[in-house]
């Protein structure tokens, strides 16, 4: 199957999800990965039109720098952010505390956490993975089924537990940033979490 083969079977599916109606307006706040096309397919699962808020290459402090221009406190905020910051995970926590204090409605807050591409560093058992790990793991400790371990749930998914533990290949279009197939999943896993959460019907 081609990659364009594949898009449009995706687009297929998505379309086939729409109609669902959250009654809430819903949020996407992050870097790179919230830039892809997962809040798309979101808006296609949820019947509504997600404002995205994706910020290629940055830091979960510009980000919110970014989003203290546009919070908004009447609808779902899901923060995917300090992937391009993962070796400062504290200042990545305080960043997203600081946004959820500006989003000011916990029950309406999703926090999902960091991955770990295929680079040298952040592979099993290594510095970077360990940061990464231990980041998510103290996230899912505050925020409960607030937080939602991405990472995890991805590999978990398409049954791509691999020695390195990284994000699998086949959902990939780089070391770490998600195909269509990968951003589809992402939207389905975000939106079952919002499903369990009451967020989305």
């Amino acid at each position: 199957m081609s990659g364009q083969d594949l898009r449009r079977g995706l687009l297929r599916m998505a379309r086939a999800a729409r109609g669902v109606h959250t009654p809430f307006k819903i949020t996407c706040l992050g870097d790179s990965l919230t830039l892809g096309v997962y809040p798309h397919f979101l808006s296609y699962m949820l019947g509504i039109e997600a404002t995205r808020l994706g910020f290629g290459g940055k830091t979960s402090d510009h980000i919110l720098e970014r989003y203290r221009e546009t919070a908004r406190q009447d609808g779902v905020l899901v923060v995917w952010a300090g992937n391009n910051n993962f070796d400062d995970p504290e200042a990545v926590e305080a960043d997203v505390d600081a946004i959820a204090a500006l989003h000011g409605d916990s029950a309406k807050l999703l926090v999902v956490g960091l991955v770990n591409g295929d680079y040298l560093g952040r592979r099993f058992g290594e510095a970077g993975y360990k940061k990464i790990t231990a980041y998510n793991a103290r996230q899912a400790a505050r925020f409960g089924d607030h937080f939602l371990d991405i990472r995890e749930a991805l590999i978990a998914r398409v049954g791509g537990h691999n020695p390195d533990d990284v994000l699998p290949a086949s959902i990939r279009k780089d070391k770490i940033h998600l195909s269509y197939r990968g951003n589809w999943l992402a939207a389905r896993i975000v939106y079952a979490r919002l499903k369990q959460l009451a967020l989305a019907s």
